[in-house]
């Protein structure tokens, strides 16, 4: 049997809402603050005890919770949005040109919805929801992570509205009735080709059997396509100016270069933030290492991801950023830091070859972390290195917290120093030792903790089956969960 103490971390304004199972203390600072104090009660949790059947019957129960989710609601909104576009241009039939402007506008939006600064600047927005909201909003607001269904849906759009151009004007073409020229056409078909293998293997399932190849497509073809439709754009401009005007002022005044300009720039912008920093290695085992970063003294916030490569034009991988305010055991400078753990080659590769400079792109990017801003009680789950996003809120709590981490070895695995910072603030976090203890049921310890914790939602981090698992096990019971979707 599993048992931990009940306790709970608060600040003034969290007193009074709390379970009074959940003893908190405050020194009367916000919630926000580092300075939080805790204090354990006696009364002892029996995490392995029975817990509720799954609410709803089956095949109900999985329609709700695995197909009507937000991202297929905003994939699916985009979608009826240009149906409802389709609909009304059969229904009008206007000039030609508004076909390709309608394929540039879902272009656009599949870019720029995927842009750093728009990110960061949603989830600002969302997760500064106020906590006296009622929870039923702030639960919504918390699914802004689920942004990838807008361009998911509006990536599918541009290429189906591409597939309908191009094949409106080479039967146009057939007839002698074509306003395009052949070289229009045959850059439209490449176009439409290579729009149609990054769908395919964006699709899950190719996406999850072939990431690599997945990724390496994504960035490579996404160049190449974002380069012929400037081309595109310049020949069908060409194709349709008056007689004797100029080929920049028909350019000027097309829609779709303005687009472009604007889809162009957004691709751009992280690598305008590209550069070579120096890196500080702090070996915690021979299974993980610590990157520390002092190239910047603006703290990325709690829940943010930063991408390093050493080979920046092939490969670029994404970790959960670890603010440093001051010098301490983990960091030497003010900064922050990544935690690494032997997950493949690369991160292998750092971990015995430590790295003296890595390349950083962009401008770290909150993630689904964040959205524990919005709530006034949280329990996180963990699986091995999913400690990692965790950490920032760890050290510096938005709100009381309570953690399980299921792990192999926790401390010959991830350091001593890992370990000290979860019992610095959360003294009686349940560490589950895999090694000893075997495979937990987190599902079952997962509701216990929250509800006796009185916890507004639970946020996991693990690989995607345990993700998937636990986050549906505890919203069939009523739970509230969070957990990444794999949307990229």
């Amino acid at each position: 049997m599993v048992t931990v103490a009940s306790s709970g971390a608060a600040s003034a304004g969290d007193v009074g809402t709390c379970p009074e199972k959940a003893y908190a203390l405050h020194d009367g600072s916000s919630c926000s603050s580092s300075s939080l104090t805790l204090q354990t009660s006696s009364e002892k949790v029996d995490l392995d005890k029975k817990i509720p059947d799954k609410q709803w019957p089956q095949p109900f129960r999985g329609f709700r919770f695995r197909i009507l989710i937000v991202y297929r609601f905003l994939f699916s909104l985009v979608g009826f949005l240009n149906v409802g576009i389709l609909v009304a241009i059969l229904l009008v039939n206007p000039d030609p040109d508004w076909l390709g402007f309608i394929t540039a506008a879902n272009l656009v939006v599949a870019i720029v919805i995927r842009q750093d600064t728009v990110i960061n600047t949603l989830y600002k927005i969302f997760c500064s929801a106020p906590r006296s909201l009622p929870i039923w909003i702030r639960r919504y607001c918390a699914k802004i992570y689920h942004l990838g269904g807008v361009h998911s849906a509006a990536g599918v759009s541009a290429t189906l509205w591409l597939l309908g151009s191009t094949l409106r004007s080479t039967v146009q073409h057939t007839q002698h009735m074509a306003v395009e020229s052949l070289a229009t056409l045959v850059v439209s078909w490449l176009l439409s080709a290579l729009c149609c293998v990054i769908v395919t293997f964006a699709y899950p399932a190719f996406r999850r059997r072939y990431h690599n190849t997945f990724e390496w497509l994504h960035r490579f073809l996404g160049w190449t396509i974002l380069a012929l439709f400037w081309v595109r754009t310049v020949l069908s401009a060409h194709d349709s100016m008056d007689a004797g005007q100029n080929l920049g002022h028909a350019l000027l005044r097309s829609p779709g270069l303005w687009m472009l300009v604007v889809a162009t720039l957004s691709l751009a912008s992280s690598w305008f933030f590209l550069r070579r920093v120096p890196v500080e290695v702090m070996p915690l085992s021979d299974h993980a290492v610590m990157l520390n970063f002092k190239y910047t003294q603006t703290m990325p916030p709690n829940g943010s991801f930063q991408r390093v490569s050493t080979r920046p034009l092939l490969e670029w991988h994404s970790f959960a950023t670890y603010p440093q305010s001051e010098p301490n055991a983990l960091a030497g400078n003010r900064g922050y830091s990544v935690l690494i753990s032997n997950a493949g080659d690369w991160t292998k590769a750092c971990i015995q070859r430590p790295p003296t400079h890595l390349w950083v792109r962009g401008i770290p990017v909150r993630g689904v972390m964040h959205v524990t801003h919005l709530f006034r009680r949280v329990v996180f789950i963990a699986t091995g290195s999913g400690i990692a996003p965790m950490l920032g809120f760890i050290s510096s709590p938005s709100c009381p917290t309570q953690l399980i981490w299921s792990t192999p070895d926790p401390e010959s695995t991830f350091g001593k120093p890992i370990l000290d910072i979860v019992y610095r603030t959360i003294p009686n976090a349940v560490i589950h030792d895999t090694r000893i203890k075997g495979r937990p049921d987190l599902v079952t310890m997962g509701y216990n903790l929250a509800h006796d914790f009185g916890a507004e939602a639970v946020m996991v981090i693990a690989n995607e089956k345990v993700t998937k698992k636990v986050v549906y096990g505890l919203e069939t019971r009523g739970v509230t969960a969070y957990g990444a979707i794999w949307d990229s």
